[in-house]
């Protein structure tokens, strides 16, 4: 759990054509309502820095993907000073404009997170970005400022990771932390905010997804032991369903009337009890556990379990950490969405599941990815295991897969992407080597495939008569 977590993090000219966005383009985290999937032709199985390369440039740091509109590309990033949102020529990768700001403050983060880890969201006219030590901000495709709106200070030990995403004329944004969660919508021409609904809800990591066509729209929000439904028009909460784990990190997923959403078991290396742990550790024997006594033991892990922040680490803090990770209701689970109410489960997968990678649905087939590199097959409707098979590829799998023309692209933290051939019973076509350390999810363009690593961007293409 705390090496998942703490990794979660572990990102031209003016006057162009003007810029154009489809409910099919990749516009927002793993494309069109976070599905991960975006049908085109023209992506190549073997690629590299000498083969089916398109451009590479280099960029900013940051773990935020790509999202793209016909003609360009849109990042955000960070480095000492700012924070930066930058647009680039997509067909050549030419920087067209780079905006810069000014934190607010600097919060309290694990070391490997950074201050761009949510995914930007964009549509015709504007980008909008949250970055967690300034707040939302929105440009227009010229790169001038159009609004802002400031928000936080947020307490999360890990960083903020939930990306914006937009519903018809509205933002919205999912803040769940270890205090005050909400859930917040503003308009997207002004940045003014239209209402705000304190969750309740302790710290996840998951982007929300909305319902498909149909009144009225609902924003599906995954938390701690719940799925929360709200109304798009006006917060008021619709209906919640609990049972779910601990701390999820892949964000849901819908298709038609069915959702999908995913935790893993936390607790298969279990933490001692408390009692056990100031045996040890308590030197002061005052109840209670400060930094410097369990830095041995926890190392720099501390803030995670200091929920409220006043530097130490009581009994009842550690039992909600530690009952959290070990609840028995982990899975993914499949839930039959319901327009009277709360939904029903129908089934419930609890093997080899990934803890940060989201699940992918794709020509009816589920596809899991547990680091490692291990991926399983499940059937959507049953969720009856079809294949579980390692890929051979080495270290953790924290991008989410995506998938377009009967292929499904893996990414590893160590720059590996393997390539699928589609199917309950996948082949693998390809583990293609960047060399570089990738951490955000890739987006598909049309006939492109852009791959974020930790220090350039790369679009790759077939070469006529390539593979």
């Amino acid at each position: 759990m705390i090496t998942s977590l703490h990794r979660l993090a572990l990102p031209l000219a003016f006057g162009l054509l003007s810029l154009t966005t489809s409910a099919d383009d990749w516009t927002r985290f793993r494309g069109p309502n976070g599905s991960g999937v975006l049908e085109t032709t023209g992506l190549p199985t073997e690629f590299g820095p000498e083969h089916n390369l398109d451009w590479k440039v280099e960029v900013p740091y940051g773990s935020s993907s790509p999202v793209l509109s016909k003609d360009r590309v849109f990042l955000t990033a960070s480095d000492a000073e700012s924070l930066i949102v930058q647009c680039l020529d997509q067909t050549t990768g030419r920087t067209l404009w780079q905006q810069k700001l000014k934190r607010t403050r600097s919060d309290e983060m694990f070391k490997d997170s950074d201050s761009a880890v949510p995914t930007p969201v964009l549509d015709a006219d504007s980008v909008y970005a949250f970055f967690p030590e300034f707040g939302l901000v929105a440009y227009d495709h010229d790169g001038r400022l159009r609004w802002s709106l400031a928000l936080g200070p947020f307490v999360s030990f890990y960083g903020m990771a939930a990306s914006p995403i937009l519903a018809g004329d509205t933002l919205v944004l999912q803040c769940d932390q270890q205090q005050h969660s909400f859930l917040i919508a503003v308009d997207k021409k002004t940045g003014q905010e239209r209402w705000r609904q304190e969750r309740g809800r302790i710290e996840s990591w998951s982007t929300p997804v909305v319902t498909p066509a149909g009144a009225p729209t609902q924003v599906i929000a995954f938390g701690s032991f719940w799925v929360d439904a709200y109304s798009l028009e006006t917060g008021e909460k619709l209906w919640e369903s609990g049972g779910l784990g601990y701390t999820p990190v892949c964000s849901p997923i819908v298709e038609g009337q069915t959702l999908f959403a995913c935790v893993p078991y936390h607790a298969e290396q279990p933490l001692p009890p408390f009692e056990g742990l100031a045996q040890g550790f308590d030197t002061n024997k005052d109840g209670k556990l400060s930094k410097e006594e369990v830095k041995g033991e926890l190392g720099e892990h501390f803030g995670w379990a200091d929920s409220d922040k006043d530097d130490f680490i009581d009994a009842a803090e550690w039992k909600f950490v530690t009952d959290g990770m070990a609840s028995q209701d982990h899975g993914l689970v499949s839930l039959k969405l319901d327009s009277q109410g709360p939904p029903s489960e129908t089934w419930r997968y609890k093997k080899s599941l990934p803890s940060i990678a989201s699940p992918l649905l794709y020509r009816d087939v589920l596809y899991l990815v547990k680091n490692g590199g291990i991926v399983t097959t499940l059937d959507p409707a049953t969720g009856e295991e079809k294949k579980r098979e390692r890929l051979g590829t080495t270290g953790d799998c924290f991008p989410s897969p995506i998938a377009s023309d009967g292929k499904i692209f893996i990414a590893t933290n160590g720059g590996e992407i393997a390539v699928l051939e589609a199917g309950a019973d996948w082949k693998l076509l390809s583990v293609n080597e960047l060399g570089e350390e990738i951490f955000a999810t890739p987006a598909i363009g049309e006939g492109r495939l852009f791959i974020r690593t930790k220090k350039s961007l790369f679009s790759f293409r077939q070469a006529d008569g390539g593979e």
